[in-house]
C-alpha cells in the first residue's frame, strides 16, 4: 500500500532557492527568535539561534492562473506576540505563530505557520475602483502590524508606489486607504512607545504619522510631515521621465533597487526617528517636526541599506549595500551621532567573483528582552530559568551583559550569516554601565507602579503614560550616567553561525551510480558505499552538493565563473562538469571549461586546456559507472573517450554521426577458483547457496583457494543516424567492438561505420 506523504511533510523537505533583489530584502525575525524571508515566491522560516532550517512555505499561484508561477515575495511580518513560545504547543485557532506575507501582485496571504496553510487573504474588493487592471495590480512594498485596541491586531501595507492601506485582520476588509501620489513610499515603522501610532516614509522625505484608534475610516488620524535631505534624487527623476518598470503600480522596491530609504523609531527617546538616505543620516523630531542633526557618509563607504537601533543603548547599527555595517554614537548632550566603527559583515573569504550582494540585515530583539529581564531582576541569582533560555551562547553572564547585539545578514547567495557585536574595554567601564543600568530599571519600575491606568497589549512596553513633554526617564538618567565610560569601550564583532542553501538557480542535478566496479578507480577490495548526495549545477557557476538524508547543503564548490552546463558524478568522490563561453558573436567559437572536483580535499582541477577557441562547444557528459572513463560530447565534432585517471588522458576522438550515447549497466566481476589438487567428493562450495559460496571462497586459507577477479572493461552503446546499433568496449586503454551482443541482422552492412574510429 503506497504511502501519501502530506504537504506539511513536502515543505519540510524543500530547500529554498537564493533570495534576490526582487524580494525587497523582505525578512523579519519574531520574538522567539523565527526567522523568516523572502526567496523568490516562498517563504523561508529559519531558527536564529540555531542557524537551522525549519520550513519553506510556498506561495499558491494566483487563482487566475493556476498554472502559472507564484510572483515575488516582497514583504513579511510576523504577529506581535510575548517571547516566550514553543513550535509544538497545540493552541486552537488562535494560532501565535501568524505571519503576514505579500507579494509582487498586490496579495496579501495570512499564513498560520503551525498548520502551514493560508488562513485569510487580503485583497482589495474591486481592482477597477483603484484604476489598477487584473494584470497590473500593485505590488506590496512593506507590512507593519498594529494595535488598535487590547484584542485586535490591524495590518498596515503599502500597495504600489503611494498607497497605504489599513486591514481588519477578523474580516479581510480594508478599513482606510490613502494614497500619497506622486510620492513613493519606501517602509513602514510601528511607535515601540505606542502601538497605536505609525509612520510610513517616502523616497524623498515625505512622511505620514498615523494614529489608529479604533476600526472605523473615521479612527484614523493623520498628519504630514517631511524630512529635510541634501540627497540627490536626480537618479529619481530620471526613472520617473522615463517610465520604466511600469511605476504607475510597481513599488518603490521594483523601480529603484538601489535607492533605498529607511527608518527607525528610537527606543530611547520618544518622538525621535533615524532616517537614512542613500548618502545621509538624519535625526528627526516627531513632536517638533524638525530635524535635530544631520551626517553625511565619508568617501569611499557604501550607500545605506538599513538602520537598525540598539534597544539598550545610544548607538545605531547601519547597514550598507557594499557589505558593511558601520556603528554611530550618540554625542554626549545632544541628539546629534557620530560613526566611530565600520565592520565587514560579508566575509572575502571562500566567496565566488563577483561578491554577492548583502539583501538585508536583522537585528534580533530576543536577547536584548531577555537582557532587560536580568535588569528588572537584579537580585534574582544568576541560575534563573531566564538567563539558561540561550545558555549555550553565554550572553548573560555580568562581564557581558551590557553590550551585546544579535545581528543576522542575508545575501543573494543564499547563506544566512549569525553575527555577534560586543563591546569591550576596561573592566571598572563595564561594571560602571552594569551598575547604572540596574539604577534606572528600578526607577522605570517604581514609575510603572504609581501608573494604573496602564494597557499594556495596547501601548507597547513602554506605555502611553510617559509624558509627552521629553524623553524618558529610563534613556536620560542611563545616557548620563553611561556617556562618561563608553568612550573607553570598543566594538567586536564576531561571526558565530551561518547557513548555507542553494547559492543559485539549478540548471542541472546529479545522482551519484556506486557499483561493483567504481572501487577499481579508487584502488579499494569492495564495492563503494552509497552516499545519500545529489550534486546540483547553478547558474552562477557553483556546485552545491546536497545531503538528502538531513535535508541540507553539505558543500559547495566554486568551479566556474559562469553557468554549469552539465555535471557527472566520477564514482562518488569526485565529480566533473562544463561551461562553455562564446568568444565572439562574428567570428564565431567557443572556450569549453572542463573542471574535476574532489568532494575530499575541495579541489577543483581543469583538464583539456586548448590555447585557441573551438569551433563548437561541448554538448554533454557521459561518465562510466565506475568513474574511469568520460565521453565528452560535442556539437558537430568527434566524440572523445577520456580516462579519468589522477591526470585526465584523451584515448580516441571517434569521429562517428553519432545521435546517442550513453554507458551500458556493470557486471559483477567473474571469480575463478583454482583449488590446489582435485577431488572426486563435492565441495563444501558446491552445496552452499550461490551467495553464500563467494562469502566462503573469500574466507578459505589461501593454500587450498586462489581467488582472481578478472580485469573489469566497461562498454557504451550508441546509436548512429541511420538507426545502426553498436556497443564499444573500453578495456584500460583499448577500445574494441564488442559486436558478439548484437544480432547479426543489426550489424550487416554497418560494420564500416562503427569500425571506422
Amino acid at each position: 500500500m503506497p504511502v501519501s506523504r502530506s504537504p506539511h511533510d513536502t515543505w519540510d523537505c524543500m530547500l529554498p532557492g537564493p533570495p534576490s533583489r526582487n524580494n525587497g530584502g523582505s525578512a523579519h525575525c519574531s520574538t522567539n527568535g523565527l526567522l523568516a524571508y523572502g526567496a523568490g515566491s516562498s517563504v523561508v522560516v529559519v531558527d536564529s539561534r540555531t542557524m537551522q532550517l525549519i520550513s519553506v512555505l510556498p506561495m499558491p499561484a494566483p487563482s487566475a492562473s493556476p498554472i502559472g508561477l507564484a510572483p515575488f515575495v516582497t514583504a513579511v511580518c510576523w504577529t506581535p506576540q510575548p517571547i516566550r513560545r514553543d513550535l509544538l504547543t497545540h493552541e486552537p485557532s488562535n494560532s501565535h505563530l501568524l505571519i503576514a506575507v505579500g507579494d509582487r501582485q498586490g496579495r496579501i496571504a495570512l499564513w498560520d505557520f503551525r498548520l502551514r496553510q493560508v488562513i485569510l487573504w487580503l485583497e482589495f474588493d474591486s481592482p477597477t475602483s483603484l484604476a489598477f487592471s487584473d494584470k497590473s495590480k500593485p505590488g506590496i512594498q512593506d507590512l507593519c502590524w498594529i494595535r488598535a485596541k487590547a484584542d485586535s491586531l490591524i495590518l498596515a501595507s503599502i500597495s504600489g508606489p503611494s498607497l497605504l492601506s489599513l486591514w481588519n485582520t477578523s474580516n479581510g476588509r480594508c478599513i482606510w486607504r490613502y494614497d500619497a501620489s506622486p510620492e513613493y513610499f519606501s517602509c513602514i515603522r510601528r511607535d515601540p512607545f505606542d502601538f497605536r501610532h505609525f509612520c510610513a516614509l517616502g523616497l524623498k522625505g515625505f512622511l505620514l504619522s498615523v494614529i489608529v484608534h479604533g476600526e472605523e475610516e473615521n479612527d484614523v488620524v493623520i498628519k504630514e510631515l517631511h524630512v529635510p535631505t541634501f540627497s540627490d534624487f536626480r537618479e529619481l527623476h530620471k526613472v520617473e521621465k522615463e517610465g520604466g518598470n511600469n511605476p504607475a503600480t510597481s513599488p518603490a522596491l521594483a523601480v529603484f533597487p538601489l535607492f533605498i530609504v529607511r527608518f527607525s523609531f528610537s527606543p530611547q527617546w520618544r518622538y525621535i526617528l533615524f532616517v537614512t538616505f542613500p548618502k545621509e543620516l538624519v535625526v528627526f523630531d516627531l513632536q517638533y517636526e524638525t530635524s535635530l542633526a544631520s551626517a553625511s557618509l565619508p568617501r569611499k563607504c557604501g550607500k545605506f541599506l538599513d538602520v537598525l537601533p540598539d534597544p539598550d543603548n545610544d548607538w545605531l547599527y547601519c547597514a550598507h549595500l557594499d557589505g558593511k555595517i558601520s556603528i554611530w554614537r550618540r554625542k554626549e548632550g545632544e541628539q546629534a551621532n557620530r560613526m566611530c566603527v565600520m565592520e565587514e559583515i560579508m566575509p572575502s573569504i571562500g566567496t565566488s567573483v563577483p561578491s554577492p550582494a548583502l539583501l538585508s540585515v536583522i537585528l534580533c530583539q530576543s536577547e536584548a528582552m531577555l537582557q532587560n529581564i536580568v535588569k528588572l531582576c537584579p537580585n534574582s541569582s544568576h541560575d534563573s530559568p531566564a538567563e539558561d533560555y540561550d545558555a549555550p551562547l553565554d550572553c548573560y553572564s555580568k562581564s557581558d551583559l551590557v553590550p551585546k547585539a544579535h545581528i543576522i545578514s542575508i545575501t543573494d547567495d543564499g547563506k544566512i550569516w549569525n553575527w555577534h557585536l560586543t563591546a569591550e574595554g576596561a573592566r571598572d567601564s563595564l561594571e560602571a554601565i552594569r551598575k547604572a543600568w540596574v539604577s534606572n530599571s528600578s526607577e522605570v519600575t517604581a514609575q510603572e507602579k504609581h501608573n494604573k491606568t496602564i494597557d499594556v497589549s495596547t501601548h507597547g512596553p513602554l506605555f502611553e503614560a510617559v509624558k509627552e513633554s521629553g524623553p524618558i526617564k529610563r534613556s536620560s538618567s542611563r545616557t548620563s550616567k553611561s556617556a562618561h565610560t563608553i568612550g573607553d569601550l570598543s566594538f567586536k564583532i564576531s561571526l558565530v553561525g551561518q547557513l548555507h542553501l542553494l547559492s543559485s538557480t539549478i540548471t542541472t542535478l546529479a545522482v551519484p551510480s556506486p557499483s561493483l566496479t567504481a572501487t577499481l578507480a579508487r584502488g579499494g577490495n569492495y564495492p563503494a558505499v552509497a552516499v545519500p548526495l545529489i550534486a546540483l549545477g547553478t547558474q552562477s557557476g557553483m556546485i552545491d552538493v546536497i545531503d538528502v538524508s538531513a535535508n541540507a547543503v553539505a558543500s559547495s564548490f566554486s568551479a566556474h565563473s559562469t553557468i554549469v552546463r552539465g555535471l557527472r558524478w566520477l564514482g562518488n568522490s569526485r565529480l566533473v562538469s562544463f561551461s562553455y563561453v562564446q568568444v565572439s558573436e562574428k567570428a564565431g567559437g567557443y572556450t569549453n571549461r572542463l573542471v574535476v572536483t574532489c568532494l575530499r580535499s575541495g579541489l577543483n582541477r581543469t583538464f583539456r586546456v586548448l590555447q585557441k577557441p573551438e569551433r563548437a562547444p561541448i554538448r554533454a557528459l557521459r561518465a562510466s559507472s565506475s568513474g574511469r572513463y568520460l565521453l565528452i560530447l560535442l556539437r558537430d565534432a568527434p566524440v572523445e573517450v577520456w580516462a579519468m585517471t589522477k591526470c585526465p588522458i584523451m584515448l580516441r576522438s571517434l569521429a562517428l554521426p553519432f545521435t546517442v550515447l550513453e554507458w551500458t549497466l556493470p557486471t559483477v566481476p567473474r571469480l575463478h577458483k583454482v583449488p590446489s589438487r582435485q577431488s572426486s567428493f563435492p565441495s563444501k562450495e558446491h552445496m552452499m547457496a550461490p551467495a553464500a559460496a563467494s562469502i566462503y571462497a573469500s574466507c578459505t586459507d589461501s593454500k587450498t583457494t586462489d581467488i582472481s577477479i578478472d580485469d573489469t572493461s566497461e562498454s557504451f552503446s550508441f546509436a548512429l543516424v541511420n538507426g545502426a546499433l553498436g556497443v564499444f568496449e573500453v578495456h584500460g586503454r583499448r577500445i574494441r567492438d564488442f559486436r558478439r551482443v548484437l544480432g547479426s541482422s543489426v550489424l550487416t552492412g554497418n560494420t564500416d561505420m562503427y569500425s571506422g574510429m
